[in-house]
């Protein structure tokens, strides 16, 4: 076969090589491997396809500028027989150029641009918050010279300080006028030693023995401290006879020492059950000016006589003394609303915590701190207090206490 009249073309769809006839583009040609029919124009030659492998191989390789692909010139076929196809400038104006045969090859063989040079980097630039100011700068080293100038001038003004005069703070303190301060009065609670408690209750014992077993006044008087003043009182609870007698049932000793206010001494406490007081009276001791221990009457009487409860029942609201046991309470007998307006106390009148009353003074007076201040949570108390009825709606019966013997402040 001639290879003036022939060329290589490459069947798009199987990819083989195979020899055919000069022919016009838009020609029928048919591969004959795998009979696939197209026109001419579909079919790619041999020097396109190593064309499009070199071009491959530059692409490879980037940021390597390679020259221009020059394709090598194809053999130009010989002219058709002017008889056949018409005259030589008819038969090469069909003949497409090679730009179009490019186009008309398959995807996976279409050719790639050739490798351009990569794009010039572009410099960063921070952003505008980022970016330092030289103003910036300036006010920073202004604040720091300030700075340190101020801390130069101070050390220099105390290094170069003038002496202090001798005597000279003292005589502008002599010049202050000095102004009274209004002092508190307060109890000096003097340190009482421990009391001998086997002592007192062996007196306690004895003079309670000796003032039931008596059958005269002198002989019950001797068991009273004070007798001269509440001789009356004495032979009117323990002076009866016959079956108005008063009967020993029992003495004992009160756990615990409550202190007495407001001096703060430390006193044993006795329970006295007779025929006629069944809840107990209360009894203590107290030392005479011969240093002799004798019952101390006001306490013993109204316990047990009840004057507290019999006060609580009358209808006026006159105010009255009383000799009773006291303990800092939460005050939760009386309303929550007036909680924060009084200071309240548990009442103890008799050795069997029955019956109850309330103690209530007023927070913001003189009295009201006093025994704020004198009294502690835990500790029991006894006192004599000026009392009247408090009329408000309460859990027990309630007393304001106007007065305390002994205070200083009220």
């Amino acid at each position: 076969m001639n290879s003036g009249t022939t060329t290589s073309l490459i069947c798009p769809a199987c990819g083989q090589a195979f020899l055919s006839m000069q022919q016009s583009m838009e020609g029928p040609v048919q591969c004959p491997h795998c009979a696939h029919h197209a026109p001419r124009n579909y079919f790619g030659t041999y020097a396109q396809v190593a064309a499009v492998a070199q071009v491959k191989r530059r692409t490879a390789q980037p940021y390597q500028l390679q020259p221009e692909y020059q394709p090598p010139p194809e053999a130009q076929p010989f002219p058709p027989d002017s008889s056949v196809h018409g005259p030589p400038g008819a038969w090469q104006a069909q003949v497409p150029p090679a730009s179009i045969a490019r186009q008309m090859l398959q995807p996976s063989q279409a050719l790639q641009p050739v490798g351009a040079p990569p794009p010039a980097l572009e410099e960063f630039a921070p952003p505008a918050h980022l970016r330092s100011s030289s103003w910036r700068n300036a006010l920073i080293m202004l604040a720091f010279t300030a700075v340190c100038g101020i801390t130069l001038w101070f050390w220099w003004d105390r290094v170069n300080a003038p002496a202090e005069q001798p005597g000279g703070i003292s005589a502008a303190k002599a010049e202050v006028p000095s102004l009274p301060v209004p002092v508190q009065p307060q109890v000096a609670r003097a340190q009482f030693p421990p009391p001998d408690t086997a002592a007192i209750a062996a007196d306690a014992k004895a003079l309670v023995t000796e003032l039931f077993a008596a059958d005269s006044a002198v002989r019950r008087a001797a068991c009273i401290h004070e007798a001269e003043k509440f001789g009356a009182e004495i032979e009117a609870l323990f002076g009866g006879g016959g079956a108005q007698k008063t009967e020993l049932r029992l003495l004992a000793r009160i756990n615990g020492m409550p202190l007495l206010l407001p001096s703060g001494q430390p006193v044993p406490l006795f329970r006295l059950v007779t025929s006629t007081c069944a809840n107990g009276a209360l009894i203590r001791l107290e030392a005479g000016a011969d240093g002799k221990r004798r019952i101390f009457w006001p306490l013993l009487y109204e316990t047990h006589m009840a004057k507290l409860e019999a006060f609580s029942r009358q209808a006026a609201d006159e105010p009255g003394w009383f000799h009773v046991g006291i303990r800092p309470s939460h005050g939760l007998d009386i309303p929550a609303e007036l909680r924060p307006k009084y200071l309240t106390f548990d009442v103890q009148v008799a050795a069997g915590g029955e019956p109850h009353f309330v103690a209530c003074v007023e927070r913001e007076t003189p009295l009201g701190r006093f025994l704020d201040r004198e009294t502690d949570w835990g500790r029991a108390y006894l006192t004599r207090l000026l009392m009247r009825k408090l009329d408000i709606q309460a859990d027990a019966p309630s007393f304001l206490v106007i007065d305390c013997e002994g205070a200083p402040e009220r």
